[in-house]
């Protein structure tokens, strides 16, 4: 069998054509994002940033809390606070040593607008906990002991 093709008569109206066309641009156009930015323009938003607040406080017991804010939205809260910590030695001595942990917070603005909020902790055996509303939570154990 010999293989068939259609053709097609085409009847040529670009007049007819273009409202919808230009329908479908502008319909386009206006569902874009207003604020477009290419990475580097986000850069250079941030790398002129100019910090609003900054507040460093050393307190008695040694401790520090210091925080600041940038008008790009950027936000940060930090609390180091000083712990004793019991250790055993290279010659198995007890020994005490004096550790910071953490405690703070930030904030900050993405490309989409959106917030991005984040709070961490320390331990004084370096343990980083990191929490915000977005971040997945664990699974919870199906067969806890």
């Amino acid at each position: 069998m010999a293989a068939r093709t259609a053709q097609w008569k085409r009847e040529r109206t670009p007049r007819s054509r273009t409202p919808i066309v230009l329908s479908c641009v502008l319909a386009c156009a206006v569902a874009l994002p207003q604020q477009l930015l290419s990475p580097k323009e986000l850069r250079d938003i941030d790398r002129a940033a100019v910090i609003t607040s900054f507040t460093n406080e050393n307190l008695a017991d040694g401790s520090n809390e210091n925080a600041f804010t940038a008008d790009n939205g950027l936000e940060r809260r930090e609390r180091i606070v000083l712990k004793q910590v019991e250790i055993i030695n290279s010659d198995g001595q007890t020994e005490y040593r004096t550790v910071p942990t953490y405690q703070g917070s930030f904030k900050y603005q993405q490309e989409d607008g959106q917030v991005i909020e984040r709070t961490y902790v320390t331990d004084e055996y370096g343990t980083l906990q990191i929490d915000g509303p977005d971040l997945p939570l664990p699974v919870p154990d199906p067969h806890p002991q």
